[in-house]
């Protein structure tokens, strides 16, 4: 049991900005090990975060977040999510979200030939992408209001 007045906190933080910064009652998230849930005095844990939604929850209230892959951090009471791209489930544009993926789709059949490790980390990353987009509107569809 935490003591009286422990409390636990999220930063949902990407290169650009912190999209989420506060106060919370508990954190579920995809990490390399399966799906995890933090309270307060959680043990320390570092680990990878997969492209998947971020659930935290706040005062009676669900906040659901599309995350990238990136990194998973707690301690101190304090959960660090990483990620490349992070954006709240009802603030996802789908068609846009779809368009991303059919763009990364045309990248990779029309990927050029040439030097094979050049060509493997071009396709590492255009799947990374397309990924990421088909998560933003599998998340959209099952969570957003739009």
């Amino acid at each position: 049991m935490a003591e009286e007045g422990r409390q636990l906190f999220c930063r949902v933080i990407t290169p650009e900005e912190v999209i989420f910064d506060g106060e919370v009652d508990r954190v579920i998230a995809r990490i390399a090990d399966g799906e995890i849930g933090v309270l307060v005095d959680h043990a320390p844990t570092i680990s990878t975060i997969e492209a998947g939604d971020t659930r935290i929850l706040q005062d009676d209230e669900t906040l659901v977040f599309a995350t990238s892959d990136g990194f998973f951090k707690v301690s101190d009471n304090l959960v660090q999510i990483l990620v490349e791209e992070a954006i709240a489930a009802d603030e996802i544009d789908i068609s846009e979200a779809e368009s991303r993926v059919e763009e990364a789709e045309n990248e990779l059949s029309n990927l050029a030939e040439g030097d094979e490790e050049d060509v493997e980390r071009a396709r590492e990353e255009i799947e990374r992408r397309r990924r990421t987009a088909e998560n933003f509107v599998r998340v959209a569809r099952r969570y957003g209001e739009g």
